[in-house]
């Protein structure tokens, strides 16, 4: 290790904090990707796509209730008229 260099904290803990708080996973990326050792740039670019991910997987799942939820009204609307 150089003298100049500082060591990583626990990434696990960052990368998770990255993917269940996005503004945090945003935070920590530009602070790591500041810094001059590409191994910091690299770990900061990994936590912003964990951020990104969570924003991904919430955009799915917004998706999918919304879509689900259409079908069941259609269907629901279309088994009114058999309930003769």
């Amino acid at each position: 290790m150089n003298q100049g260099t500082r060591p990583l904290q626990p990434k696990w803990l960052f990368y998770g904090l990255s993917f269940l708080v996005p503004i945090a996973g945003i935070i920590i990326g530009a602070v790591y990707m500041s810094r001059p050792e590409r191994e910091a740039k690299d770990f900061g670019k990994r936590c912003l796509i964990a951020a990104v991910l969570y924003f991904v997987a919430a955009c799915c799942c917004i998706i999918m209730y919304i879509s689900v939820y259409i079908v069941l009204a259609i269907g629901l609307r279309g088994a009114e008229g058999y309930s003769g």
